[in-house]
Parts: structure tokens; sequence; C-alpha cells
């Protein structure tokens, strides 16, 4: 599989990115015999970006999270987290509709003759990620200083200019994970300096085909696609399979690369074991994906094409 811009597609907005049913349904073939093939080897999906890592820290005080709230907040994929008026007070605004991350926050005493502190017990307190917070004076996302210099991806003209036509919410973190996150409506991303090589996709098909599947999810929102409402173990994993194959198309359709690829295949299969290996999900999900690219394609026409 390759990296290149198909001529015919770069910069364009007018429909021609759609691609003909059959060959969506030869890759969703493609993508079948691949599971079963990961599936025979035993081979596991590997994450294609990494963190920034280490401890998880509070970048206003330069302290790292210790015992419990540590392990908390590194299970939580979290890094690099503050309270609300911590990143206030260093010039940083917490957005609206964050949640936080509850941890645990010790409660001081103080004497008064002596001025000694004496810790008396714990309470709840919230911190929130970097990746909710924007600069108050420029609103631009925080940007960790420890991000790697170098950038293994290579940018794909078309791609970024059909991933940007959408007008999702894209910020992109040194947090390690990749999500969507329907309360915020916004979509997180490693930076592209974090996406690494795997067994068989380089760091741009990882780039590329993770910012799909982030998308793909987006279009579920209620005011899109109104795809998200299921909560049980099912209906996520099911929203999983659609997010994938919708990647997988994309990526075909971009010209990110021309088939499906282990990685897909390793992700897919992990997901439908939560739905009892049964590959008739497969197609109900390419079903649905196939909603989600038609959806896409239509944010590339004109507003008065579209309607």
């Amino acid at each position: 599989s390759g990296c290149g811009e198909p001529a015919a597609m770069a910069g364009n907005r007018t429909g021609r990115f759609k691609m003909k049913k059959d060959i969506k349904a030869e890759l969703t073939q493609q993508i079948i015999e691949m599971i079963q093939t990961s599936v025979n080897d035993g081979s596991d999906w590997t994450k294609p970006f990494r963190s920034l890592g280490g401890q998880p820290h509070n970048p206003t005080t330069g302290k790292k999270y210790r015992g419990m709230n540590a392990l908390w907040l590194g299970l939580m994929g979290q890094h690099t987290v503050a309270g609300y008026g911590q990143w206030f007070d260093h010039g940083w605004q917490v957005q609206k509709g964050a949640k936080g991350i509850t941890i645990t926050m010790p409660l001081i005493s103080k004497d008064k003759k002596t001025g000694e502190k004496t810790m008396y017990g714990f309470r709840g307190g919230k911190v929130f990620s970097s990746a909710d917070v924007r600069n108050i004076e420029t609103g631009e996302a925080w940007t960790n200083p420890e991000l790697p210099e170098v950038d293994l991806t290579t940018r794909i003209a078309n791609a970024d200019q059909y991933l940007a036509n959408l007008g999702a919410d894209v910020v992109h973190t040194g947090e390690g994970r990749a999500c969507y996150t329907p309360s915020q409506d916004r979509i997180t991303m490693p930076h592209r300096e974090l996406f690494t090589a795997t067994s068989s996709s380089n760091p741009t098909e990882n780039y590329y085909s993770t910012s799909c599947h982030e998308h793909a999810h987006w279009t579920g929102a209620a005011s899109r696609l109104d795809r998200l409402e299921l909560k049980n173990r099912k209906g996520y994993a099911f929203e999983e399979l659609i997010a994938e194959i919708s990647a997988v198309y994309l990526c075909n359709q971009l010209g990110i690369s021309g088939s499906p690829r282990d990685d897909h295949a390793q992700y897919l299969a992990g997901w439908l074991t939560a739905l009892g290996s049964d590959t008739d999900y497969i197609f109900k999900a390419a079903a649905e994906a196939q909603k989600v690219v038609d959806y896409m394609d239509q944010l590339q026409l004109p507003a008065a094409e579209a309607a």
C-alpha cells in the first residue's frame, strides 16, 4: 500500500471522491478474510502511536502525581492534568463541557502559632486534561513542550482537505490517546510526531486511518447520523466496527492505502469477539460505514450543490 495523492482528487470539493460500491464490497470481503487469518495466527493489534509517557504530572506546578492518583490517571490515559484554577492562573481556559477527572486531594491544617502544616485527611477534587484547555489570549490548544521534533508522517494534501472540510473540532495532544467525546463534540488525536510504524503500516497510514476512524465516530452524533445511542457493550463494539470499516473505505478512497491492512483486521477481530464472533456484524457495520462515507462526501460539496 502506498501514500500518494491521486491527481484527480487534489483540492477536489465537487463529489469525485466517491468510489463504486462494489469496491467497498470487495474491501469488506478482504476484511473478513484478514480477520480470520488474524484470529488463526493469534496476532494482536498494536497501538500505532505513543504518548509522551512518564508519570502523570501537573504542568502548572511541575509536580508528579503519586500513589492512587498516578495509577488512576495512567489508567485513564492522562499524563498532563491540572485543576481549573491552576490552568486559568497560567493563562489557560478549561473549555465548556469538559467534565474533568476526580482525584483525591489532601486536606491540610495550619497551626496558627507554629505555622506547621498537617495533613488530616483527603477530599475529592477535579483536574482537567491538557486536551480540555485553550490559551486565553490566542485560543490555541495546549502543546506539550516535550513533543518530539521529528514528524515521520507524510502530509497528504487531498486527505487533509477532505477531513478539514468536515468541520470537526479536532485537538492534538501528547496524551497518547485517540477518541471522540460526544459530550464535547470533540475529536482528540495524538500529535503527528507521535505516530510510529507497525508491522503492516507506516506512520502516515497510521495517522490518517486513526483520524478517519475518529471522524467516523463524529458522524454518529445526534445532530448528524444519530448512531451513538446504544450504551451497552454490544452497541459499543458495533460502533467500533463501523468506525474502523469506515476508516478502511476512506483510506482507499483518499489514496492512503489501496487495501485493508493487518492493523485493521487485528483491531476488528478484538471487537468482533465482543459480538460473539458473528461475521454478520461485519456486513451490518459495512452498510453503516457506507452511510458514514456518503455523509462525509456530501460535506465536500458546496452548500447549494449538497442541498
